[in-house]
């Protein structure tokens, strides 16, 4: 069971990953995005996968939710880019 936990974390990881170098390609540095922006990036993408999900279209909301996680992630980034860290 852990192994097979592992394995679907590790292709989870490796899908956002490659959605971040789409949306990178996509929409090229973002870095100039105020944290307003994100949150109202990722909640569209969030409003997607709700959509998806309320009209049972689990293989579509998974591709949302990449996406979202894709988002966030980017967010993230560009949070630690402007010296936020964790705390």
């Amino acid at each position: 069971m852990a192994h097979e936990q592992e394995i679907a974390r590790a292709v989870v990881l490796e899908d956002v990953l490659a959605e971040r170098e789409r949306q990178d390609s996509m929409w090229g540095d973002q870095k100039t995005n105020l944290d307003e922006t994100w949150a109202l990036i990722a909640l569209e993408e969030l409003g997607e996968v709700a959509k998806d999900m309320n009209e049972g279209k689990l293989g579509s909301a998974y591709v949302e939710i990449i996406q979202t996680a894709a988002v966030l992630f980017a967010w993230a980034e560009s949070l630690r880019r402007r010296g936020i860290m964790k705390v």
